[in-house]
């Protein structure tokens, strides 16, 4: 991986470098710490969200020829032996006319990233459609054993329709955690062919409603749908009150989520959740988000 970031890195700065100007650098980090605490009254301190998401440092460069790079390197991998390298994402873009390309490893266009969510090495293309709708297509190999295969997304932000063909989808631990649980160990070779969805995202008045359905067929495991469902309320004084709830019928699993999200300034955000599975309490987190 480190060659292959090396590359990235040096083709950007050849091409760039024709331009004549001096390139754009953004550096920043996305924190996602949370205090666990299991029903076994064990704590642990982890650097990622509840939902796989990760903390990183990330590094952006940009030239005045439409090109960029960009790299994120995780502060804590969980998703071994799946995805052991520690560079979260780390691609090559270029803006053309309303479209966007990108070559390296990056996150799959899925869905809003409810429920299938994995990085793949390959290439992403982004186009605009009529009436505000968008394009997203990536062709992805991870090697032997990992996720290989076609992604599609295509829709709004309000309203969109997902398929992924391929093989072994579906094994990165990011992929379905909530409702698999983090417990779930993936196997290398046993994943799905194919997964279709649906999801769409609802404004009304100070409520957001958010719904993600999975078809999961093919491969080596037992094919099942999976369901995730959230609404949130904005509240006067930063304070957003969040219910989530998702299933797997395979696995007659059940598990939801009772969270608030306080803005504590500066960019911050404080997330106290507590999580159930079925009717019984699981876990309890504190978790806090920011980005700058």
């Amino acid at each position: 991986m480190k060659r292959f970031v090396w590359t990235l890195l040096a083709g950007w700065l050849l091409l760039a470098g024709r331009g004549g100007a001096e390139p754009l650098y953004e550096f920043g980090f996305s924190i996602r710490a949370r205090m666990r605490l299991d029903n076994n009254r064990n704590a642990n301190l982890l650097l990622y969200s509840q939902f796989g998401e990760y903390s990183n440092v990330h590094l952006a460069l940009h030239g005045e020829n439409r090109l960029s790079v960009y790299f994120a390197q995780k502060l804590q991998n969980f998703d071994k032996p799946v995805d052991p390298e520690e560079v979260e994402q780390a691609f090559l873009a270029y803006e053309g006319g309303g479209w966007r390309a990108q070559v390296g490893k990056m996150w799959m266009p899925f869905g809003q990233g409810m429920g299938e969510r994995e990085l793949g090495r390959g290439v992403l293309w982004i186009a605009p459609l009529r009436r505000g709708n968008v394009l997203q297509l990536a062709l992805a190999d991870n090697g032997a054993g990992k996720q290989r295969g076609v992604f599609c997304r295509v829709g709004s932000r309000s309203l969109g329709m997902s398929l992924a063909i391929g093989e072994n989808l579906g094994i990165s631990k990011a992929a379905f955690r909530f409702i698999r649980g983090e417990d779930y160990e993936p196997q290398l070779g046993r994943g799905y062919g194919l997964l279709a969805g649906v999801d769409t995202r609802q404004v009304a008045g100070v409520t957001l409603w958010q719904l993600e359905a999975v078809v999961a067929r093919g491969g080596r495991l037992p094919a099942t749908e999976f369901l995730a469902v959230q609404a949130s309320i904005r509240l006067p004084g930063g304070l957003n009150p969040v219910v989530r709830a998702e299933a797997d019928r395979q696995a007659r699993e059940i598990r939801w989520l009772l969270s608030v999200q306080q803005n504590v300034g500066g960019g911050f955000a404080l997330y106290p959740q507590v999580v159930f599975r079925r009717a019984d309490f699981e876990l309890a987190n504190l978790e806090l988000r920011a980005s700058f």
